[in-house]
């Protein structure tokens, strides 16, 4: 569903990610961990084009990301209502919450089904309803994000990407921002999606959630990928240096 290829991100001088090679297959989920700083959260944004890339390619089902190609092969800038429809199917959660303060709950999930999707006031209010239920928050769809706690707020985000009806999920760091009491929450709600067969790509420092939920786990520091395997090979007996080094500062 997602292939990386040669995938080179700058900021100025700065180069964050050196040639990043990455597939993830449907109905996978792929876990990203490593030190602060290793360019996870760059790459995750780049699946996306939330950030540019400047080198390489990134296709979504069969779709490059960002760009189209010209006549003579040349990449030439996707049009914004491309990228807006092809973002629209892969749903990202970010570490803060980012949702609209001035609107309820039930609001800022059907915000997108509404604008983006064209959906009927009527279908999107029932569909909203129905993903507030399942990430167990119903009860708050008319209360305002300011009077709910942080794992409620983080799960009405889940909701509110899951109403685009993406095909795949970017999971930046959700649990980041939250107390620790409160973590178990959102993890549950992820768990759920990745038992269902949501394509996933997670980005966290929750070991435990990795251990149990990844196909695949996918070790990155300095921009680069230093390891892929199973969670269970790599905690058990990671092959980089720089893993074993990594794992024993947060197991």
């Amino acid at each position: 569903m997602l292939r990386v290829a040669g995938l080179c991100k700058r900021f100025g001088a700065l180069k964050v990610l050196h040639g990043i090679d990455l597939d993830v297959h449907r109905g996978e989920v792929v876990v990203i961990i490593g030190p602060s700083g290793s360019g996870k959260s760059t790459l995750l944004n780049c699946l996306n084009f939330l950030e540019p890339y400047d080198e390489g390619e990134v296709h979504f089902d069969g779709v490059l990301v960002g760009y189209r190609l010209d006549d003579k092969g040349r990449k030439r800038p996707m049009s914004h209502r491309a990228m807006s429809e092809l973002r629209s199917e892969m749903g990202m959660v970010f570490q803060s919450f980012n949702l609209f303060p001035h609107k309820t709950v039930l609001q800022n999930v059907i915000e997108g089904p509404r604008i983006v999707r064209r959906q009927r006031r009527k279908e999107a209010i029932a569909l909203g309803q129905a993903l507030l239920d399942k990430v167990g928050i119903g009860d708050k769809a008319h209360v305002y994000p300011a009077n709910i706690s942080g794992g409620q707020q983080q799960r009405a985000a889940i909701a509110r990407a899951l109403a685009m009806r993406p095909r795949a999920m970017l999971f930046d760091e959700p649990t980041s921002a939250l107390d620790p009491e409160l973590v178990g929450e959102v993890l549950d709600v992820m768990k759920t999606l990745a038992a269902e067969g949501m394509t996933m790509v997670v980005v966290t420092h929750e070991m435990g959630f990795a251990r149990e939920v990844a196909d695949r786990l996918i070790v990155m520091d300095h921009g680069r990928i230093i390891e892929v395997g199973s969670a269970q090979e790599i905690f058990a007996s990671p092959t980089h240096p720089r893993t074993a080094e990594f794992l024993r500062k947060v197991l």
